[in-house]
């Protein structure tokens, strides 16, 4: 369980977003938060559940929630619903240590072993440093970068020193270098979200089909946990792509979209 006090921040931005009264709406929501923690302690994991998701259908929008409700649903063994919220967690929280160690630990307990070519070494540390931080948090790194160049430069422009000058036109140029890598890698985040979608097999066992309807073929049968990249959706129906490259459509309930 992640300690209680995490969630506070997560519950004042939500208030905040949707302009409830702080004073009343924080202490109501950290109470549901509470009783999730004391129904999971106390191992009603249903009764944990309820409360975790009492919190999401209110707008809360937390790493800890999710963390925490992926827990509820593991120990109650559905392996797809705690998979899909600890990679909710993960987009949160994406140093955390406790969330990657447990969704290290259901992708074995996964049925289906899908063979899929492990990228060069290079890639992988590249793909890793770029998700290491949040939008949130790489758009605030920029946005300090861009500042402390501008100041830095402007002492450069203004220092009657020759050493004072070089050791600001140096900074400058180092904020500068760190601002451009950072909003690479920014950038890179903001494509990925608005052109690539993934979501989460939820149901134990699904048939994947040819086309967007029952009385399609069933390619391949896949089990609960797998990520899967969607393509597309008609009439209630998923395209989807599994880690193999396979193409299929799948009925929507048996998916969650991340």
């Amino acid at each position: 369980m992640k300690r209680q006090s995490f969630v506070l921040c997560a519950v004042l931005f939500a208030l905040l977003g949707h302009g409830v009264c702080l004073a009343a709406g924080t202490e109501s929501l950290q109470a549901v938060f509470n009783d999730g923690n004391a129904h999971y302690q106390s191992g009603d994991f249903a009764g944990a559940e309820r409360s975790y998701r009492n919190l999401l259908d209110q707008g809360v929008d937390s790493g800890v929630v999710y963390y925490n409700l992926g827990n509820a649903c593991f120990k109650q063994k559905k392996l797809g619903e705690a998979i899909y919220y600890w990679e909710k967690a993960r987009r949160k929280l994406p140093g955390d240590s406790d969330v990657r160690e447990n969704l290290q630990l259901a992708n074995l307990l996964i049925v289906d072993r899908i063979d899929v070519p492990e990228d060069p070494l290079l890639v992988r540390l590249m793909s890793r440093a770029v998700h290491l931080l949040t939008v949130a948090q790489e758009s605030g790194i920029v946005l300090a970068c861009f500042v402390s160049a501008n100041f830095l430069f402007a002492i450069y422009l203004l220092a009657r020193r020759p050493r004072a000058a070089f050791w600001a036109l140096t900074g400058s140029l180092v904020a500068a270098l760190l601002m451009l890598v950072f909003a690479g890698s920014l950038a890179w985040k903001v494509y990925e979200q608005g052109h690539k979608r993934e979501g989460v097999i939820v149901e134990q066992k699904v048939d994947i089909r040819s086309g967007p309807g029952a009385e399609n073929v069933a390619v391949v049968t896949v089990h609960e946990g797998i990520v899967v990249e969607v393509r597309g959706e008609s009439n209630g129906w998923y395209q989807i792509s599994l880690p193999n490259g396979w193409i299929g459509w799948l009925p929507g309930n048996s998916i969650r979209i991340l």
